[in-house]
């Protein structure tokens, strides 16, 4: 059995394996017997495969497309390429190409670009009700003054 079933078996149960702060492999405590004995035996692919994934997230590593709709590993520079190459590895992503990200994008985690999404939105909001406010006081008629 390949590490694709082991995490697909696991996925089914309901089942999390996860690192550690130490890096030790642990899964969840009411997790059966017979899949903790399944993850004994694939332990270190595992173990890989969270180090892969845990780099690719710290590093800011996207799929993007490209414009001839093929897809590619981005990485922002001074990414560490060795490495790279072995999360691309283990995580059978090697045959996809690696372009850097040279646009000057910036690399934002997906809960900052939430955020600013809702900053956004509420700064359409604001700005739509001055206009409408604006628009109100322009059509009120001038109040006539007296004549002294």
């Amino acid at each position: 059995m390949d590490v694709e079933a082991v995490l697909d078996r696991l996925m089914e149960s309901g089942v999390s394996v996860w690192l550690d702060d130490e890096g030790k492999l642990r899964i969840d405590k009411d997790a059966p017997v017979e899949l903790k004995d399944l993850v004994r035996a694939h332990k270190q692919e595992l173990i890989d495969v969270r180090r892969a994934q845990d780099f690719m997230n710290r590093a800011g590593i996207r799929i993007i497309r490209l414009p001839l709709g093929e897809l590619a590993l981005a990485y922002p520079p001074r990414t560490d390429l060795d490495e790279l190459r072995w999360a691309a590895r283990i995580l059978r992503m090697d045959s996809v190409p690696l372009v850097i990200n040279d646009e000057g994008l910036e690399w934002i985690s997906p809960e900052e670009w939430r955020r600013r999404q809702v900053a956004r939105i509420f700064e359409e909001y604001r700005r739509e009700r001055l206009r409408q406010a604006a628009a109100e006081a322009a059509e009120q008629p001038m109040p006539r003054r007296r004549r002294a």
